[in-house]
């Protein structure tokens, strides 16, 4: 019996309990998706985007941490969130995701998502356009036969979320698993295969087309029943280790809004945008908007 018992008590600390933590807590395992001009993981530009100046200006202020950076597509960031210690520099907090993410305060104003087709085919989607250029998302997923594109484990807010969450079955919603979040589903409505449109931001569309990544043939047409805009947080593990890293993160925020990180954001925001993202930074971040 002595010696069965030693048997088990082997096997117990030679191989952890699922769900046991053994990485090391003084290590932060940092997930970013490809996603210029936010994150910028290669070419002439790399790390200059502005979640870039934002994950290397916290990795500085915790220097007592050891700091890894993965990329990923966001179903990977988020399953890896969920079961190992992990942080993500923006993340847009939701009620799902906040069972398992700790938020930090709000770090980031994106104006919303939108939908992206080509100009070429933008008659098509007038019949769900009021006089103001907004387009009803509901009315043009329920009513037209045309197929939304989508990145496999990305939130857009709204009334996007809404759709995709009541309708994961539908024919016509078309998920890409590319880790790039935006360029792989354009260049499948360049090529008129499976997707009609796409959704993204503007600053991502125009980025795309000044890379060259994309041919200036597309249209970004805002979305009726969309927030103004999106507020974004940086996301850790929800358990003590995460909540320790967090809180030390909302110190160093301290509640504002970056003015580099800000600028970054606005180097490729269509001109004729900055404006309303000012107003909009005035209206969430009163205590800073330089």
């Amino acid at each position: 019996m002595r010696l069965i018992f030693f048997i088990i008590l082997s096997c117990i600390l030679l191989h952890p309990l699922p769900g046991q933590c053994t990485q090391n807590e003084d290590e932060i395992n940092w997930y970013h998706a490809d996603f210029p001009p936010s994150n910028i993981i290669c070419g002439k530009l790399k790390g200059t985007g502005h979640e870039n100046h934002l994950e290397c200006k916290l990795q500085k202020a915790l220097p007592e941490y050891k700091h890894t950076n993965h990329t990923a597509n966001y179903g990977r960031i988020l399953k890896q969130m969920a079961s190992t210690n992990s942080c993500c520099v923006t993340m847009m907090k939701t009620p799902d995701r906040e069972k398992y993410i700790q938020f930090s305060e709000p770090v980031m104003l994106y104006l919303s998502n939108g939908v992206i087709t080509l100009k070429s085919r933008v008659n098509l989607f007038k019949p769900y356009m009021d006089e103001q250029g907004f387009i009803s998302i509901n009315k043009l997923f329920q009513n037209s036969p045309m197929r939304m594109g989508i990145s496999k484990g990305r939130r857009y807010g709204g009334a996007v979320d809404s759709i995709v969450d009541d309708n994961p079955d539908s024919d016509k919603l078309i998920v890409h698993y590319r880790e790039d979040l935006l360029e792989s589903l354009l260049k499948n409505i360049q090529a008129e295969r499976s997707i009609d449109y796409a959704i993204g931001y503007p600053h991502e569309l125009q980025w795309l087309i000044l890379q060259g990544a994309v041919e200036d043939k597309f249209i970004f047409i805002p979305i009726r029943e969309m927030p103004e805009y999106i507020l974004s947080y940086v996301g850790c593990s929800k358990n003590r280790w995460g909540r320790k890293i967090i809180s030390k993160i909302n110190r160093i925020i301290d509640g504002h809004y970056e003015g580099e990180y800000k600028n970054k954001y606005q180097d490729y925001l269509p001109k004729h945008l900055i404006d309303l993202h000012e107003r909009c930074v005035s209206k969430a971040f009163p205590a800073n908007s330089k």
